[in-house]
């Protein structure tokens, strides 16, 4: 029931509404089969696109809210092809540091999104041309989901929302290669990719 979420505060609503985005991103990069899932991961990325920063910006926007579950119950269903890295970041981080999960993945999503380039390119720029955005290409799509996270007024960096001293890496990285979603990343992982990405989200620097 969309009026449910009315009155969900806009904090809540961006990172509810950027875990959907990473519940269809990561689906649709899966290297395993599952052509239906595919699809819904296409169209869920679009209701993003079109409803999440409307939702975000009026609470009251029904038409929006409405979308957004939409999109929500299809990226649940994408997943079932599988998940990767983002995921498997940010649950250790959610267990240990208390972050919010939406918030996490949303942090991570360009740093994952560039470190798997060479592995998913040319289905990134199938999502471009699906979403209609200006620039087609790897690039604009990382651009376009940074330009998203602005105008949601989240993070860009871990460390905005973590004190260096309350973050393990070499436990987190540990957990993160032994999480269930690390099975379906585009790259096969290794701890200490793990590590490397965790330690580019805290400095801010894409790969």
């Amino acid at each position: 029931d969309h009026n449910l979420t009315i009155a969900l505060p806009p904090s809540l609503t961006a990172y509810t509404g950027m875990d959907v985005l990473a519940h269809c991103l990561e689906a649709y990069s899966s290297p395993f089969f599952h052509p239906l899932s595919q699809g819904i991961a296409l169209e869920g990325m679009a209701i993003v696109k079109k409803y999440l920063v409307r939702a975000f910006k009026d609470g009251g926007d029904i038409e929006a809210r409405a979308n957004m579950l939409s999109g929500s119950s299809m990226g649940s269903t994408a997943f079932q092809k599988g998940l990767g890295a983002i995921h498997s970041l940010s649950h250790p981080v959610n267990a240990l540091n208390n972050i919010h999960h939406g918030l996490s993945n949303a942090i991570f999503m360009p740093y994952v999104l560039t470190f798997n380039k060479d592995a998913i390119e040319k289905k990134i720029i199938k999502i471009c041309d699906y979403l209609e955005l200006k620039e087609r290409s790897f690039d604009g799509f990382v651009n376009w989901v940074l330009d998203l996270r602005k105008k949601l007024d989240m993070p860009h960096k871990l460390s905005e929302v973590i004190d260096e001293k309350d973050f393990d890496i070499d436990r987190l990285s540990k957990m993160a290669l032994a999480d269930p979603s690390t099975g379906g990343n585009p790259k096969k992982l290794t701890e200490d990719d793990m590590r490397i990405m965790y330690q580019h989200c805290m400095t801010g620097e894409l790969f």
